[in-house]
């Protein structure tokens, strides 16, 4: 996964100095001043203001099964707590450090390399129990609102160097607030705790065994050792782990009667190897999977896996044959199906794509991928009146795949609905940082959309964010 990771330090500078110098620089100034409460809906902008941020500088996996997958993991946690505020994102960072956070408005967020350490679901889904439950109880709100810091800029600014940046960001955190003041935004012994009390809560709640919580912290701990006492951001901005890890074992213990069996996800092996074969080096790939076909030779996973680096390496007969041997040991396995058409899809076999994708649209319905590929062949073959709804199911079912803003936008613009065509490009355009072009096509949406439309707000909350970036359209 190294291979895919930013220049993390350069990312991390610009990034926070970005942000940092917003007071300043007018045309970084994202929001008015704060004062009073910092209410909900600010806490909305601020999240949303983050990750329009870290789009800029760090990659995030767009992949249709990951985004899925994770969102659809996120989501069965967040269903344990009962209605919500905001709706909750969940994104992974292609960065091989150890790190995952929060921030305000709902915005979760873990590195390829946290996940690269776990060895199941019920690992992942413990940083994720515990991530939400800070926004849950609002911890990072409420030390915003003591903190002396006046605009929402700022505040981004600080996020940016604690959770990205650490020790690294210092000097630019110094340049623009107190030490005191940093220190404010960091989580205390009981913001952990309770942190950690309610994940423990949800993960229970959600089916997985709170035993994965103390595995993937005690395995960070861990890795502190392992390179030399260095601590890993998660660690810098989470603490107090030795401590948290015996009161967790401590409620184990009591609660042991009532806590679901250990078990693991079969998808999640597939979701690794594929975050493998997007992130990793594909040879490297292909030989882990052949080496453990060896061992394992009745395991269709790491046959599927020798497809996607075989694939990746544009050997596509040796793919093709290793989907089908995959298939073979596993015929009903809904994942090699999925990734089989894909790879039909990607070598332009219309119909071969199209029969499985049917196939699995009947007895998956809620499947977003299998959606979105079945949408694309539609589209590519002027069947707009098909694809349509296809891409508005998969955008409801999972908000964090963003390239569908592009399918719709241009679909909405063949059928002559504008308004919602600049909508969607509009968004799109946002996402590959081409901020000119969404300032346009928010301009022509906000021309084309009536004000009763729900969409007419969102716009004009979008412009109001680029005229404050000083963005203008070129020419």
């Amino acid at each position: 996964m190294n291979k895919c990771s930013p220049w993390r330090l350069v990312a991390i500078v610009i990034l926070a100095a970005s942000l940092l110098l917003g007071p300043v620089r007018s045309g970084w100034a994202f929001f008015d001043t704060l004062t009073g409460e910092l209410s909900l809906e600010k806490e909305k902008q601020i999240g949303e203001e983050f990750l329009l941020q870290l789009q800029q500088y760090y990659p995030l996996v767009e992949d249709p099964f990951i985004t899925s997958y994770f969102n659809q993991l996120g989501q069965k946690l967040v269903a344990q707590m009962g209605p919500q505020p905001f709706l909750y994102k969940f994104f992974i960072v292609i960065d091989p450090s150890m790190n995952a956070f929060a921030v305000p408005g709902g915005y979760i967020f873990i590195h390829t390399g946290m996940i690269r350490m776990a060895e199941r679901e019920g690992e992942v889904a413990a940083v994720l129990a515990h991530e939400i439950s800070h926004v849950y109880a609002r911890h990072m709100a409420k030390m915003m609102k003591k903190s002396r810091l006046v605009t929402a800029a700022s505040l981004i600014g600080a996020l940016a160097s604690i959770f990205l940046g650490g020790a690294l960001a210092q000097p630019l955190l110094m340049s623009s607030m107190a030490a005191g003041e940093s220190a404010m935004l960091k989580y205390s012994r009981d913001n952990e705790e309770e942190a950690d009390s309610l994940g423990f809560k949800w993960m229970v709640k959600a089916g997985y065994n709170p035993r994965d919580m103390v595995t993937i912290f005690s395995k960070m701990n861990k890795q502190r050792w392992l390179e030399g006492g260095k601590i890993p951001i998660y660690l810098s901005t989470h603490p107090d782990v030795d401590n948290r890890i015996v009161e967790l074992s401590h409620q184990l213990a009591i609660h042991q009667k009532e806590l679901p069996p250990e078990r693991n996800s079969p998808e999640f092996q597939y979701f690794t190897i594929k975050l493998a074969s997007l992130c990793g080096n594909p040879n490297q790939l292909l030989r882990r999977m052949t080496q453990d076909g060896l061992r394992e030779t009745n395991d269709p996973a790491f046959q599927y896996g020798r497809a996607l680096a075989l694939a990746k390496l544009e050997r596509h007969d040796e793919a093709l044959a290793a989907f089908q041997q995959a298939l073979r040991l596993a015929p009903d396995n809904r994942l090699i199906k999925r990734d089989l058409a894909i790879f039909y899809f990607t070598r332009n076999q219309y119909p071969e794509a199209l029969q499985k994708l049917s196939e699995l649209s009947q007895r998956y319905p809620q499947d977003d991928v299998v959606l979105y590929y079945l949408g694309r062949i539609y589209q590519e073959s002027k069947k707009r009146d098909q694809a349509l709804p296809l891409f508005e199911k998969v955008h409801k079912l999972n908000p964090a795949f963003s390239e569908v803003y592009y399918n719709l936008g241009t679909l909405y613009g063949e059928k002559g609905q504008m308004g919602l065509a600049h909508y969607y490009l509009g968004f799109h355009s946002l996402k590959v940082k081409a901020l000119p072009t969404a300032m346009f096509h928010f301009q022509k949406a906000l021309q084309n959309l009536s004000p009763n439309d729900s969409h007419y707000r969102e716009v004009q909350t979008q412009l109001t964010r680029l005229e404050k970036m000083k963005v203008r359209v070129r020419n």
